[in-house]
């Protein structure tokens, strides 16, 4: 259902307070003085400066399940104001299709997926596996439902994992780029439609370093996005080079190293150049006072947040030199 019936007046005091929290969240200088921190557990005190639960003594998994709580936590709080809802589903779908695809894979591999389900998604991983393991699909969304459905059915043909995940991030796609056009926010759509073009984009670049052929691409690219999938396809087939079809744009530095990799070098940059795209994109709503795209922006920090902070305490945890983790870390949004 669409939600443009709700006004961006609607979203002034929450926007104040998202506002303020930002005031709050992990920066740049605190980043470095985690990864520059005596050991793992002055890391972690650290880290509750930000307002993050006491996590000292947590194993990985531990990590990653307080930092689930914590992010489940705030999009609860968020999601309490009507006009919000929809815009923190779209951050939330991509956890359920990270169970989708995890159970799904696990028919082939014969483990047990529940360990590395989220819980930060719109439909609970209890839900969502009892879904799977009965095939009683009917209380999940539409679009869950086909992704976990089709994906079930194409491993089981195909034994192929990389097919199955394509299925279901076609459906993600198709449900995010929905979600963002209800919101009737351009800035929120183009947000979706920039994602769909950075994915398609890696796609481009992965499918040319393996030497793969232009018509694979016919099934692994996806529609939405601002660059069309045709003018993709063609330049492939003629070889005629990603600039040619990506022009400008917060995706122009990532495109820019897209060539350098297809012929043979690092990926590191090009990676970082995609996921620093969304960076970008969210610097123009910076200064807005309120409306949906400021509930957008405040999602993307706490998604730039909590990644780094994942990376980081994984990192420590397992005894990564800060060098190395510094080096994987994404610019920040605060």
């Amino acid at each position: 259902m669409a939600d443009n019936k709700y006004r961006d007046e609607d979203l002034v005091f929450l926007c104040a307070a998202l506002h303020a929290r930002e005031a709050h969240m992990l920066t740049p200088e605190l980043a470095d003085r985690m990864l520059g921190a005596a050991n793992v557990s002055e890391a972690f005190r650290i880290l509750a400066e930000c307002g993050y639960p006491d996590m000292t003594g947590s194993d990985v998994f531990a990590l990653e399940d307080k930092l689930s709580e914590h992010r489940a936590e705030i999009y609860g709080e968020i999601s309490a104001v009507p006009s919000a809802v929809t815009v923190v589903g779209m951050f939330m779908l991509k956890y359920d299709y990270h169970n989708v695809k995890s159970l799904v894979k696990s028919m082939g591999s014969n483990e047990n997926a529940t360990r590395i389900l989220s819980a930060s998604g719109r439909v609970s991983k209890e839900a969502v596996t009892e879904a799977f393991i009965t095939g009683v699909r009917d209380e999940l969304p539409q679009e869950l439902a086909l992704a976990m459905s089709e994906g079930v059915g194409t491993l089981s043909r195909t034994s192929n994992p990389q097919i199955s995940d394509i299925n279901a991030d076609r459906h993600y796609f198709m449900e995010l780029l929905s979600l963002a056009k209800s919101t009737g926010d351009e800035i929120v759509e183009g947000y979706a439609r920039l994602l769909i073009d950075s994915a398609n984009l890696r796609t481009y670049v992965r499918v040319m370093c393996a030497g793969k052929p232009a018509s694979f691409l016919d099934d692994a690219l996806f529609e939405g996005g601002n660059v069309a999938v045709a003018s993709l396809i063609e330049a492939a087939v003629n070889g005629a080079g990603i600039s040619t079809v990506f022009t400008g744009g917060e995706l122009e530095n990532a495109v820019s190293l897209a060539d350098e990799v297809i012929a043979g070098g690092r990926k590191t940059m090009f990676e970082r150049a995609c996921d620093n795209a969304v960076r970008l994109y969210a610097d123009q709503i910076r200064y807005l006072p309120f409306g949906k795209a400021v509930v957008l922006r405040y999602l993307l920090a706490l998604d730039w947040e909590m990644t780094t902070v994942r990376m980081i305490m994984a990192g420590r945890l397992a005894g990564v030199s800060p060098d190395t983790i510094r080096e994987r870390l994404r610019e920040a949004y605060v």
